[in-house]
Order: C-alpha cells, then sequence, then structure tokens
C-alpha cells in the first residue's frame, strides 16, 4: 500500500483506493451498486438525498458514501481497515427511509411524473423503496 492510498474492506472484499476518493467511488471500485440522486462527479457534494447510505461497522448510524472521504477514515482499533457494508437489512431499512422521506415531500402535480416513464424518483423508488406503505388512511 503506498503512501496515497488506502485499504477498506467492502463487502468482504479488500481494496486499496486514492485516500482523495469519496466512499462512494470505492465502493464502485469493488463492484457495488450504490444508488443517488444529488451526486455527480463534476458537481460539489451535497450529500442530502441519502440514498447511497452504506454501514460502517462500529460507526452509531449510516453513513453518506458521497461525502465521506477515504482519506478522512481511520482503521479498526485492531489495525484492520475499515469494513463497509453496502448491502443487507442495515443498509437496506436506510436507504428504504430515505427513499420514503423524498416520496413523501414530492409534489403531486410533478411534470416529470406525469409524463410517465423518465422519473428517476420513480424507477429508485421501485429498486429501494418499500412494497407498500405505513401509513392507513382511515
Amino acid at each position: 500500500m503506498s503512501e496515497d492510498s488506502f485499504t477498506l474492506n467492502i463487502d468482504g472484499e479488500e481494496i486499496a483506493v486514492p485516500r482523495h476518493y469519496t466512499l462512494m467511488q470505492a465502493c464502485e471500485e469493488a463492484g457495488a451498486e450504490i444508488p443517488r440522486f444529488c451526486y455527480h462527479e463534476r458537481l460539489s457534494v451535497a450529500g442530502n438525498c441519502r440514498m447511497c447510505l452504506v454501514q460502517w461497522h462500529g460507526a452509531p448510524k449510516p453513513i453518506a458514501s458521497c461525502a465521506q472521504s477515504v482519506g478522512e477514515m481511520r482503521m479498526n482499533p485492531d489495525g484492520a481497515p475499515p469494513k463497509i457494508s453496502t448491502r443487507g437489512d442495515y443498509v437496506d431499512k436506510a436507504r428504504a427511509g430515505g427513499m420514503e422521506f423524498l416520496l413523501i415531500n414530492h409534489p403531486l402535480d410533478c411534470p416529470i411524473c406525469d409524463q410517465g416513464g423518465e422519473c428517476d424518483l420513480q424507477d429508485q423508488g421501485v429498486a429501494y423503496g418499500r412494497s407498500g406503505s405505513r401509513f392507513v388512511l382511515k
């Protein structure tokens, strides 16, 4: 491992990436699919859609992978590389919560949704959202 790279354990696979990478870029380098709305490699990081959440084992809550720089991460207390999970119940629940928040605040008169078929929010809602609503009409 060179001075300008950092080793991570992503979904059980150790990978060395440049320190300037975001955690999202490192996960994609390892072959993981990370959903996103607000991230673009040529724009400044917004980190507000919360769809790119991953689990950093040992962290108290899910991490927005687009806003976490690999160079700012620390090794585990035992010296092992940070362990990141991009799949599993914990990550799925976090992403479904983020998707639910986006859908709750989405306008009902959205012109893109009215056109039908070309809405990224609808596509990701099907892929990463809940299959039903927790809200019940009375």
